[in-house]
């Protein structure tokens, strides 16, 4: 024999949609996740591009000499007025 069941049996009540305070509770939940992305974000920035610049630049200055980089745009001609001063200077020698 075939039996049937009854299909409201298996049938479960819909809970009841949020009439109240769901701008509130979306405004909260929205804060919340815009909270943690920027945080996140953050984080990986520091740790993605702040670190290794530090390194970079620590790097770079433990043997970086600014009397021969100066020299060298000296004499490039990347100053205009430090050809005065080096005939003020050579002047003031002189004297």
């Amino acid at each position: 024999m075939l039996q049937f069941k009854m299909a409201s049996a298996g049938v479960t009540k819909l809970s009841k949609p949020q009439m109240r305070g769901l701008l509130n509770s979306q405004i909260t939940r929205n804060l919340v996740g815009a909270l943690v992305c920027s945080i996140g974000a953050g984080l990986a920035f520091k740790f993605l591009v702040g670190e290794p610049r530090k390194k970079r630049y620590i790097e770079f200055y433990k043997n970086y000499d600014a009397e021969k980089d100066f020299e060298r745009m000296r004499k490039a001609g990347v100053f205009q007025s430090v050809t005065f001063m080096a005939i003020k200077e050579e002047i003031y020698k002189c004297i």
